[in-house]
């Protein structure tokens, strides 16, 4: 890795690594000032915190200083979440107790207007002054698991370490992001929430976690490019060695607009964006559930040898609707094999036509049927689509078969052919799914769409394909 890459990691190692945390704004009244360091005493953090009101006393048992320089111990990052007025007389404040890095979580700077803007010039020129970065304004800040360090309050379980990174302009985006991700098997490594963006940027994040050993994969929510360019140098170069997954906002001239009045970006021509990500080999979702479907696949499968996919199906219907979203994104859908042909010919039924997609319907015959496809030699990914009617599993359930009873132990035959990417998808009664999400375990997808998860292998095989001619 280079060594502008390692220096870009080094300068922004105290955000997510602090010796000590300052909070310039802690509040005895409701709010974030308040919130923040009960949920830093519980992640463990309550001896490195340092708060500070200018009216003193206590708060949560630890002591409120009143001024910054009054504040004792190694601090090497400073949190603020005073008034927006207020951020430049504190910055200057952080500057000369020597701080040198700063998250601004106060809202009120670009994306309010005019007067906005000449706040967030007279403080970026403060930062400049003092030689301090800056992540945000208008932002929520960080997340690293791996220390269990957090700017901001999450629940419990976001906590657990994972191999998935997450940056996102929107403070709340991030938020709200990182309270779900865990119900879908998503845990993070890092978060980011840049917001406005008056210093570290998009490409900075990217360059850390490019050399972040706990990523394995990125995932970012962008409005707008801090600069195009360099984006599109950053991602290609990342994308070398890790995937990053992008949701951009902005596609309609609606979305630009709100983008502006939310963290005061400027989002650009979307088919400028559609053309940087396609060239650097970025993968754009459609949705915000595609990027969170594709996050799980990508964390979970190996990168397909190819691009020819095999479909199981128990509904006929739902595998066309996969066929049709797989040829279309450049997958192909081969014959059989020989062997698999005449392995799944020999348990099934008369009226089941053995093709690709295999529709095997009522048979009973589906751990066969996948079987036969994870290892037939002409198929490079397997989409297993599980549906049964709720009327028959209500049946199942009053006599206590489970949807791992009938449908055996999908995880197990996973494990005998690790280097085929594997997802299955179901769409149903949430018990149903419950049951599904157990019987193929931690290591396979769920998805809830045929056309999603047939996308998603196919940006899996594109992403192979990019990064291999690079």
């Amino acid at each position: 890795m280079s060594a502008h890459v390692t220096e870009k990691s080094r300068d922004l190692r105290p955000f997510f690594e602090p010796r000590g945390v300052m909070l310039v704004g802690a509040t005895r009244t409701p709010g974030f000032g308040y919130i923040l360091p009960l949920a830093l005493q519980r992640q463990g953090w309550g001896d490195r915190l340092f708060l500070v009101n200018p009216r003193g006393g206590e708060l949560h048992g630890m002591p409120l200083y009143k001024r910054v320089e009054d504040v004792p111990g190694e601090v090497d990052l400073a949190v603020i979440i005073v008034p927006a007025p207020v951020v430049p007389e504190a910055l200057d404040a952080i500057g000369a107790r020597g701080i040198r890095h700063v998250i601004i979580e106060s809202a009120g700077f670009a994306e309010i207007g005019e007067k906005g803007r000449a706040l967030h010039d007279k403080v970026k020129k403060a930062a400049d002054r003092q030689g301090i970065r800056v992540i945000g304004p208008n932002c929520v800040g960080v997340i690293n698991t791996t220390n269990s360090f957090s700017t901001v309050e999450i629940v419990d379980e976001a906590l657990r370490p994972g191999p998935l990174a997450v940056i996102a302009q929107s403070g709340v985006f991030g938020n709200i992001m990182l309270d779900g991700l865990h119900q879908r098997g998503l845990y993070v490594s890092k978060a980011v929430t840049l917001g406005n963006r008056m210093d570290v940027n998009e490409c900075e994040v990217l360059d850390y976690l490019h050399d972040d050993a706990s990523t394995k994969v990125i995932m970012m929510y962008l409005e707008g490019a801090a600069d195009g360019r360099l984006l599109l140098e950053t991602l290609d170069r990342v994308t070398r060695d890790k995937p990053v997954l992008v949701l951009k906002s902005g596609r309609t001239g609606a979305g630009r607009a709100a983008t502006a009045s939310h963290t005061g970006s400027m989002s650009g021509e979307d088919e400028l964006y559609q053309a940087m990500f396609a060239q650097s080999g970025a993968i754009r979702a459609g949705s915000l559930e595609e990027l969170i479907e594709m996050a799980q696949v990508f964390t979970t499968q190996p990168l397909p040898a190819g691009n020819r996919l095999g479909i199981l199906t128990s509904s006929g219907s739902m595998g066309a609707l996969a066929a049709d979203a797989a040829v279309e994104d450049g997958l192909v859908l081969p014959t059989l094999s020989e062997k698999a042909f005449e392995k799944v010919r020999s348990v099934a039924p008369e009226w089941m036509n053995v093709k690709n997609p295999l529709d095997v319907g009522p048979s009973g015959q589906l751990l066969t049927a996948l079987e036969a496809l994870l290892g037939d030699s002409e198929v490079d990914m397997v989409l297993s689509i599980s549906v049964i009617p709720f009327a028959v599993f209500r049946e199942f359930m009053e006599l206590g078969i489970s949807v791992k009873d009938f449908l055996g132990n999908a995880a197990e035959i996973r494990e005998r052919f690790p280097k085929k990417p594997f997802v299955v998808c179901s769409i149903g009664d949430r018990g149903f799914l419950e049951d599904m999400d157990e019987a193929v375990g931690p290591n396979t997808p769920l998805l809830n769409s045929p056309e999603i998860a047939a996308r998603t292998l196919a940006a899996l095989h594109r992403y192979k394909a990019i990064r291999d001619s690079k």
